[in-house]
């Protein structure tokens, strides 16, 4: 936590108490990986005691580095009395607005006690990423984690299997045990409750009060995110991490500050850390960086834009190709889209994309199919004011279109669409962007402008 808010302090200093806490939360356990990560890289035991002497000290050079009229902000910051403020939020609430609110905790509440009731016990992640988390707080480092997997095992496939996915999670899980904690499930609600908080202030700047608190309910009972939040799997972190980074990118595009702009490849890069599938919608969102840069003579944005994505995306990829002889990730890189190139003959082959289509609408939409169909009304009954909202619209089509490439080449090179539950636990991560579309252009739009300049 401290990592985290002093990387906010950095970036974005102006954001309210519950908004900061819940980026600090998700900056400073993504950082924190990264930190271990690299102590890993250099041949250092990434034990409590390294592992805090390390981010201590990047922590004490980030403060000392600001310059002293930048201090005030932060000194603020640590005078203000929260539970005022909440005193404050609940007296101005309305009747409907408290039960909102009400239902809102009891949701949040329920997944910290059902996530901390229940150990890990899921197969994947007890042959996967608890097991490697595991691994790795006893060893402190890949290498050993590996050498110590592989003196047990007879059947040496599974070092692969166990060690092919990004790391970020089992990192987690390995640093609450290193801490003494007996379950790490605890990560996940709390993780769960920052992108409510995130995700209402994102709507709060553009909507009334009580829609944003609406829609946040909405999206904390949407059945799939609810349960995901709970387990020891990555695909609710990865979930959030997407969603805050293509927040951040709208915000850009709307606003045009850099800090923005610098949040969303963290945030896009940190989703690829968790597990390496953002690859395929990141060269859709680059389109949109690339014609909003050109069109608005923000030139260096996309460079800009690549050089934090990729700075974070490519280091498990690297470092197992030239540590352990495999590619890192369960799909390939974003550098090796050429690879496909030999099958642009074939990407005409109308029996495959009819396979992937009913693939696409049977299998995967199955389970969210409320949403679509909401997607789909609201976006006729407001039309409207879509174009307002075009580029994030244009966000969640390219979403929704790059899945159904990536189906179809799946059909390509393997012969099927993929297996049903991998792809729909996969399209977790368009849920909370699709239901951020849709408050939007549901609600009578506020004006906020100092708010959204932030």
């Amino acid at each position: 936590m401290l990592l985290g808010l002093t990387i906010c302090w950095l970036i974005i200093p102006g954001v309210g108490i519950p908004v900061r806490l819940a980026l600090a939360y998700s900056l400073g356990f993504g950082f924190l990986t990264l930190a271990m990560f690299c102590l890993n890289v250099f041949g250092i035991k990434f034990s409590l005691v390294n592992t805090t002497i390390l981010v201590s000290g990047v922590i004490g050079i980030s403060l000392v580095s600001r310059r002293k009229r930048n201090w005030s902000g932060l000194l603020s910051a640590l005078k203000a009395n929260p539970f005022a403020k909440i005193k404050e939020f609940m007296t101005s609430l309305s009747t409907f607005e408290k039960i909102l609110v009400g239902l809102l905790v009891f949701f949040l509440l329920s997944n910290l006690v059902i996530a901390a009731y229940w150990p890990v016990f899921l197969s994947d992640s007890l042959t996967l990423y608890d097991l490697r988390a595991r691994l790795l707080s006893e060893e402190q480092s890949f290498p050993g984690a590996v050498a110590k997997l592989r003196h047990q095992l007879v059947n040496m496939s599974m070092i692969r299997h166990v060690f092919t996915h990004t790391p970020m999670t089992s990192l987690v899980h390995a640093w609450l045990y290193l801490c003494g904690w007996a379950s790490p499930k605890v990560f996940y609600p709390l993780l769960f409750i920052s992108l409510a908080a995130v995700f209402y202030h994102f709507l709060r700047d553009y909507v009334p009060r009580y829609h944003a608190l609406l829609f946040t309910l909405i999206l904390v009972t949407t059945p799939y995110i609810h349960v995901y939040a709970t387990r020891s799997y990555p695909h609710f972190t990865v979930t959030f991490y997407f969603s805050i980074g293509t927040f951040y990118l709208y915000r850009w595009i709307r606003v045009q500050k850099r800090s923005f702009l610098l949040l969303a490849g963290i945030f896009l890069g940190l989703s690829s850390w968790v597990r390496q599938v953002s690859g395929l919608f990141f060269l859709g969102y680059l389109v949109i960086v690339l014609y909003v840069g050109v069109s608005r003579r923000r030139f260096l944005a996309p460079f800009f834009f690549c050089a934090l994505y990729f700075s974070i995306a490519s280091l498990w990829n690297i470092y197992c190709q030239n540590v352990f002889g495999f590619s890192g990730g369960i799909t390939p890189p974003v550098s090796q889209s050429f690879s496909y190139l030999p099958m642009i003959g074939r990407f005409f082959n109308f029996l495959r994309w009819k396979e992937a289509l009913t693939f696409f609408w049977k299998d995967i939409l199955v389970g969210f199919g409320v949403v679509y169909y909401l997607l789909i009304l609201t976006i006729l009954l407001y039309v409207d004011r879509v174009w307002k909202h075009r580029f994030l619209f244009l966000i969640v089509l390219s979403n929704l279109v790059l899945f159904l490439v990536g189906v179809y080449i799946t059909a390509l090179t393997s012969g099927r669409p993929g297996p049903v539950s991998s792809a729909q636990r996969l399209s977790i991560m368009f849920l909370p962007i699709i239901w951020y579309f849709i408050a939007l252009i549901t609600a009578e739009p506020i004006y906020l402008k100092d708010k959204i300049s932030r």
